[in-house]
């Protein structure tokens, strides 16, 4: 049976998100942060749930669950989901990287003060560089793609580094009290979907930087298999929304009585064999996962599947979206329907970087590995 979230013992969850998904049209507005749906996360125990102890402690892998839980968000809210990830994540790279300091600290602001932690990794030309003086490290530049600056507390960012003792693309911590509201351009994000993501530019020039704040060597952020692998997580989100949409699509017609009709049928039975052939996607790529993040000699296999997981789940959803359209017609593209916002949402969330070239490497890792075993025979 694929193990999902409910396998875990994680209290008043289920409330939390069917209480997210009925105020997602709410918060479908860029300057209308998901302060409510994070408190409700933070009371269900789901913010800290990979800590020390907790149900999915990174220390005791299991994430086929880790990406059961990521579903479910993504399923009762993807911007939401978008940024839970991003906590996830943060605290994942925590994990991997942070000193004995440094993980005390954030742990604690997560268990004591309800943190919530993002990565911001993408850039333009005015990407963040650190700048040193005799006395102190300051950042300059600016991130994009900021997605929950409104309510993260902790940013997890990256930039390059050059220092008698660090060079290269460097992590660091910063609290975000640190950085006032006029650094972030709420004007950034007009988007067709993914709007309460609020994924604002964000201009971090003249913030001074100390030591313990930096995260882990320069280069680390890269460091394979887990830059790569990674990718299971937000496609675990991903797949969340097209599983809403199958279940708003199912409603739909449940409620206009043509779940009779034989062609309804068959566009429900394609979106149902998608449905269960991403879950068993999702749950072979948790298992691989903890399989072989610490086997170096299977770290290209783990980032060959990590990827073919990423794409399936994105055709997977561009199937299930176009389905839908069919089967509920205009009026399932238009408000007040969930599944107005679901399709904005999962076609914006979809657009994930470099998809042609995830498809090539996909392709290199395999056609290698064939030449490998024909050399060997």
């Amino acid at each position: 049976m694929i193990k999902t979230l409910f396998d875990i013992e994680l209290k008043d969850f289920k409330d939390c998100l069917e209480r997210i998904a009925a105020n997602a049209s709410n918060i479908d507005d860029p300057q209308i942060a998901p302060v409510k749906e994070f408190q409700w996360l933070a009371e269900c125990g789901a913010l800290k749930i990979v800590l020390p102890g907790e149900p999915l402690d990174f220390n005791r892998p299991d994430t086929a669950a880790l990406l059961g839980l990521l579903k479910r968000v993504g399923k009762a809210n993807l911007s939401v989901g978008r940024i839970y990830e991003g906590h996830i994540n943060a605290l994942y790279l925590l994990h991997l990287y942070g000193t004995a300091i440094q993980k005390k600290a954030w742990y604690d602001a997560v268990l004591h003060e309800q943190a919530i932690f993002g990565v911001w990794s993408t850039q333009a030309a005015n990407g963040i560089t650190y700048e040193s003086n005799a006395e102190q490290l300051m950042l300059h530049g600016a991130k994009t793609f900021c997605s929950g600056v409104s309510i993260v507390t902790h940013a997890l960012i990256t930039g390059n580094i050059d220092t008698p003792n660090r060079k290269g693309w460097q992590m660091m911590i910063l609290d975000m009290s640190r950085i006032g509201p006029e650094r972030v351009d709420r004007n950034s994000w007009e988007t067709l979907g993914m709007k309460a993501s609020g994924s604002f530019t964000t201009d971090f020039t003249g913030c001074p930087i100390m030591e313990q704040e930096l995260l882990g060597l320069p280069g680390d952020y890269l460091g394979q298999p887990y830059f790569n692998s990674g990718a299971i997580r937000f496609a675990a989100v991903q797949f969340g929304g097209a599983e809403a949409i199958l279940g708003h699509t199912m409603d739909y017609l449940s409620a206009m009585e043509r779940t009779g009709d034989p062609f309804q049928k068959a566009r429900l039975a394609a979106m149902l064999i998608d449905i269960t052939t991403g879950e068993l996607w999702l749950h072979q790529a948790g298992k691989n996962f903890d399989n072989w993040v610490n086997d170096s000699e299977r770290s290209g296999e783990l980032i060959a599947f990590a990827n073919m997981t990423r794409t399936v789940i994105e055709e997977i959803g561009l199937r299930v979206m176009q389905a839908s359209n069919q089967c509920v017609g205009a009026r399932g593209l238009m408000s007040p329907s969930p599944l107005e916002r679901l399709n904005r949402d999962l076609t914006f969330y979809l657009r994930q970087p470099a998809p042609d070239a995830t498809r090539l490497a996909i392709a290199d890792h395999f056609i290698k590995h064939q030449s490998e075993d024909a050399q060997s025979i």
